[in-house]
């Protein structure tokens, strides 16, 4: 009988020896990649697959393939589109907004003309009725 291995990211029955899995792709970890891999600069033992050390961050003279974190098969992936970066909009004035600043403008001087009319008015009637001498 054949020896076979299991593949860690999706379970399915692999051939020994095999370094990548038939059913997904998944590169198989061997017992050297495995081990520690010693820093040539500080002597500390690193795990597998790492390309600096974890204790001084030196380069590793060994550097072997990692195995994927987490499986991957059936996990929904999201597509991320780059977005593009703003464009200045140059906004031309147009006939209908110079007509709409005009009319407000109009609107408002009319009524703040009008206040400033009703309040002559009333400082005149309150005049003439307690007779206040003006401009004398």
């Amino acid at each position: 009988m054949e020896q076979t291995v299991r593949c860690p990211n999706c379970g399915s029955e692999n051939r020994a020896g095999q370094q990548f899995c038939g059913a997904c792709g998944t590169k198989f970890v061997t017992e050297a990649q495995q081990q520690g891999v010693r820093c040539p600069n500080c002597g500390s033992q690193n795990l597998g697959g790492q390309q600096f050390c974890g204790t001084c961050g030196a380069k590793l003279a060994v550097v072997a393939q990692q195995m994927p974190a987490a499986p991957t098969q059936g996990v929904p992936t999201t597509v991320v589109t780059p977005i593009a970066p703003r464009q200045q909009v140059e906004v031309k004035p147009s006939w209908g907004l110079a007509w709409g600043l005009w009319w407000r403008m109009t609107l408002l001087g009319l009524l703040i003309g009008g206040l400033i009319y009703l309040i002559v008015v009333i400082v005149m009637v309150l005049a003439f009725n307690y007779q206040l001498p003006f401009g004398s």
